[in-house]
C-alpha cells in the first residue's frame, strides 16, 4: 500500500498542475500542457514559501 499523497489541478486553460511528496518532507510540483511540461523538486522551506504566496493571494478580498 502507498501512502503517497498527489493533487492534480486540470485548469481551464488545458494546463495541468500536480504535487505530491517528494524525498524527506518536500514535494515535487509539475506543470503541463500539450506543448511540454516541465517539473522540479521543492525543499519542505520551498513548499512552504509556495504554500504562504498562495494564501496571501488567496486571502486578499475579491472585488465583486
Amino acid at each position: 500500500m502507498s501512502n503517497d499523497l498527489e493533487t492534480i489541478i486540470k485548469t481551464t486553460d488545458g494546463l495541468t498542475i500536480s504535487v505530491s511528496e517528494w524525498d524527506d518532507g518536500g514535494a515535487w510540483i509539475s506543470l503541463a500542457h500539450r506543448h511540454g511540461s516541465i517539473y522540479n523538486s521543492l525543499t519542505r522551506a520551498e513548499a512552504q514559501q509556495l504554500l504562504a504566496g498562495l494564501q496571501a493571494i488567496l486571502a486578499k478580498e475579491v472585488a465583486a
